[in-house]
């Protein structure tokens, strides 16, 4: 998974010598909380609701419509949002662009190609792209194993599979702490079975999920 495949390549912009009432209708016509500050193919920065609704006094919503009429606020765009933008390429890694916005404690990445906007990608794409990876189907089983020994447990799953004439969907390792461990999701008529030689296998499984129970642990 690339961060080509999650991210948002129609992007709202705006020019720096915006007001912040031009900020405040883009954002709330597109339903947006944030908005890449260009002048010409240049980015200039970024800008966010939370900046706008800090540069209003506390007792004014700048995002109600009374908000806006209200607002004497002569601020540009320019003078609230942030310089410094933290980019990323659209080939690189979905993990890679989670592992940036936790690092920085950003909420969104600017995607570039030679210098120039292409998209971007925010918390909420990384949601998606995670979910779908691991979100469950119908009757499929969601198992848990513990690689620290380096178990050849990918083995085991494709041979059980084979014989159980068992779909394999995905198998994910990530590290936890001081372990190893991979998330496998099977699905099949005969993935009972599978369980049962699971047990008798003598792996290593930290927890196995079914649609109907949601926990079942060894």
């Amino acid at each position: 998974m690339i961060v080509g495949m999650y991210m948002k390549r129609d992007v709202e912009v705006i020019s720096p010598t915006a007001s912040l009432v031009e900020g405040i209708k883009k954002m709330s016509t597109r339903r947006i909380r944030r908005l890449v500050v260009m002048q010409g193919s240049s980015i200039r920065g970024i800008v966010t609701q939370r900046d706008i609704v800090e540069a209003f006094p506390p007792h004014i919503n700048p995002f109600s419509v009374l908000g806006v009429e209200q607002t004497t606020v002569s601020a540009s765009i320019e003078s609230i949002m942030k310089h410094a933008v933290v980019t990323i390429k659209e080939h690189e890694p979905i993990e890679y662009a989670a592992e940036l916005m936790t690092r920085h404690r950003i909420g969104c990445l600017v995607v570039t190609q030679d210098g120039l906007l292409v998209g971007i990608i925010t918390e909420s794409d990384i949601f998606r792209a995670f979910t779908g990876l691991l979100a469950e189907r119908d009757g499929a089983v969601r198992i848990t194993f513990d690689l620290t020994e380096r178990e050849k447990v990918l083995t085991f799953l494709e041979e059980a599979a084979q014989a159980l004439d068992l779909e394999l969907l995905s198998f994910l390792t990530f590290h936890e702490s001081n372990r190893r461990l991979a998330v496998a999701r099977v699905q099949g008529a005969q993935v009972d079975k599978l369980i049962d030689k699971l047990w008798e296998s003598g792996h290593s499984v930290v927890n196995v999920l079914r649609p109907e129970a949601r926990t079942e642990s060894k």
